[in-house]
This record gives structure tokens, sequence and C-alpha cells, in this order.
């Protein structure tokens, strides 16, 4: 099947292994790593369904979305995405219009909004000079993280107030991304200081950190960031890389109601975060489906699971009976049972059979991938059971 947005649902791939049993470390920040990803899933379906019933704060929400899947980004970077991220085939396209404007929304100056360019009222002001076909050669979740934190940084040093000009140019092949601001500027000895580790212009201990990963994350995809004085008061940060071709996005209004075919469709998850749980239940509940939770295997198997259900959700991390284990004796109950695998942690064991498994999912989950999901597994119930009752023996 085809993701939508950020591929949280995949087809069972093999994952990198699990760090071993001795790495404490490395445990630890995968356990972080499926914490997070946990309640970023929460914070996930409970701002969509908001979404569907207060239109009026869909700026508010949007943002909110957008920084989820913007952590949830981040997060697979530290589960070690960040090196398939790097190898994947093909260029990566980044239109630098589309990165600044979900970068405003993300990061909104303390009283709440931007003025506009050129109204010489006090506060914070966003003028932009991007022509809409400017385009970087990056992924556009490494372009927004970068410009987030340029834009953060700037906001630090304008406590009263101030302006931010974003350029973008492209000049033989290069494509150069511009932040300018009109703070108090730079070390007049060396612009460069700034991105030493724990660098602050702002008094905030440890800032400097985000400017020198900065840098280190662009120049893991063949781009650049440096620093110098405008001449006046302010800095300006400019981002270098190969320029490329934007690529079309078509863009639909979010739908407000659930896919045909999937109305009535029975479900079983299991999952022991109850956060998780009562979140799916409403969600789902939403999009038409009848729900049925249980917080781990044996309890599920002791109520009778799957019961009526065509689809199970099944996290992959339970006590007791993992994941894997739960999926293999709901199959063996129900061979027509579509099973969808879902995981916080990005660094899981090899992906199962897919006699076993046949989709997996890692949240957060966007809902408009829960609605592709449910319409495909009704399809692949309903193929399944028509294939039982034409076979020889069957009913």
């Amino acid at each position: 099947m085809r993701p939508a947005d950020d591929n949280d649902i995949r087809s069972a791939t093999p994952k990198p292994p699990v760090p071993a049993e001795g790495d404490s470390a490395g445990l630890h920040a995968a356990g972080v790593v499926h914490d997070v990803n946990q309640m970023l899933a929460v914070i996930t379906g409970r701002a969509e369904l908001l979404l569907r019933h207060a239109p009026e704060l869909r700026g508010h929400l949007e943002a909110i979305l957008l920084a989820a899947r913007e952590a949830g980004g981040m997060l697979e970077r530290l589960g070690g995405g960040a090196a398939r991220t790097a190898a994947a085939p093909g260029p990566a396209t980044a239109v630098v219009a589309a990165a600044v404007n979900d970068v405003a929304q993300l990061v909104l100056p303390p009283d709440g909004r931007w003025r506009e360019a050129g109204a010489g009222t006090e506060g914070w002001e966003l003028a932009l000079q991007v022509a809409p076909t400017a385009a970087i050669a990056l992924p556009p979740a490494v372009l927004r993280e970068v410009l987030v934190n340029l834009f953060f940084n700037a906001l630090g040093v304008l406590p009263s107030g101030g302006r931010l000009l974003v350029s973008a140019g492209i000049s033989a092949g290069i494509c150069r991304v511009q932040v300018a601001d009109s703070g108090p500027g730079l070390p007049m000895s060396d612009p460069e200081t700034v991105f030493a580790v724990g660098y602050s212009t702002s008094g905030t201990p440890g800032r400097g950190l985000g400017l020198a990963a900065c840098r280190q994350l662009l120049a893991t995809h063949g781009a650049s960031l440096v620093a110098a004085r405008d001449g006046g008061p302010g800095a300006v940060f400019t981002i270098s890389g190969p320029a490329a071709t934007p690529v079309p996005v078509a863009i639909g209004a979010p739908a407000t109601t659930a896919p045909a075919g999937t109305h009535g469709l029975s479900v079983v998850v299991i999952d022991d975060e109850p956060a998780v749980r009562e979140m799916l239940t409403d969600v789902l509940g939403e999009l038409g489906c009848r729900v049925t939770c249980h917080r781990d295997g044996a309890t599920a198997f002791a109520a009778g699971a799957p019961g009526d259900a065509a689809l199970a959700l099944v996290d992959r991390r339970l006590p007791g009976l993992g994941g894997l284990e739960v999926a293999a004796g709901l199959r063996e109950r129900r061979a027509s049972l579509v099973i969808a695998i879902m995981s916080g942690w990005d660094r899981d064991e090899p992906a199962p059979a897919p006699a076993i498994v046949d989709f997996s999912l890692r949240k957060p989950l966007a809902m408009a991938s829960l609605q592709q999901l449910l319409a495909e597994a009704r399809a692949l119930h309903e193929s399944r059971v028509r294939a039982e009752t034409t076979a020889p023996g069957g009913t």
C-alpha cells in the first residue's frame, strides 16, 4: 500500500537490530524513543479529532500536528533513521517557501503572531524574499529543523520585537537560503564562534548546541551552514546546497467523513498504554468502526479475541506475550483476520513474515493513514473470506 505523508504505515521491511542486552545506553535511548512516540501518537490522534470538530482552531491544530510529525522525524534519526535517509535512493527536494511557511506556523513570537512586512508597528516582523520555485536538495524535514533552530535563536535575541528576513536564491546550481535578523549581531572577532557547542548570545547556557547540531545535520546531506555579520546590527545565517527542481504536491482538504466501506468495520486493539488505547478507540469510532480494546495478549485471548474483528491493531512490545506472538495466536484463530503491528520503537527486530502480519505501522499514526488502512483492511478481509467460502470444503 502507498503510505500517506510521513510513511507512518509501512509494509513489512527489515529494521536495524535492537541494541544488545549489554548496551545499556542504547537500550535507554531506544526506550525513550518508544515512550515519546507513544505520547506523540496520542497528541496526533487527539489533535486530528479536534480538527474535524473545531475548524475555527485549524491554524493552531495544524501547527500541533506539524510539530508532532517533526518530533517523530527527529526521533527516527535518533534511532538510526539518519543513515537510512542519507542512503535513500534519489535526490531529496525541499521547496524553500513551503518549509518557511511551515516553520512560521511552528515558531510564533511571544505575542502569538507575526507582523506583516513593512507594517511599521512594534513586534516581530517576518519578511520573505523567496521565489515559489526555489528548492534545495535536502529532505524537507532537515530544512525545516534547521530553520526552526534559526528562527528560535533569532527570537531569543529579539525579546522586544524585531525583524527576520528570509531569502532564497539560486546561482551556478547552488541554492542559498538566508535568515537575517535585526538582533545584536555576531562576535566581531569570529562569527563562527556561534557554532561552538555551548556558545550563547542570549545568556541561556547551551543554546549553541542547536547550531552545532544543525551544521552537522546539513553536512550529512551535502549542505552547509555559515554565519556572518550583515554590516550593521543583526546576523545572517546561510544554508547552501545543490539546487533542485521542485516536485509538484497536490494539497487537498482533510477528510471530514469516514471513507466508503469502513463504517461498521470491527477492529480489535491490543496495546498496553491506556492513553493510546483510549485515543484509538475515539479515533476509530469517529471513522465509523466498532472497537474492542485489550491491554495485553493474555487478556485478549481470555476474552475470545479476535471475536468478530476484521482487523487487529497490535502493539509490537507488549508485556508477557510479545506483539508477534499475539499476532501469531490471532492468525491461528482466524486466517482471514487482517493484522497490523504498531511500533513506537524504530529499532525493532527484522519484520515478521507476511504470513503473520499484513501491515507494519510506526507511531504516531496520521488519521489519513488510518483511513487508508481501514479501507484496505476491509477489502483484504473480504477477499480472504470469499476465498475460504469458495475453497473445497468451504461453507
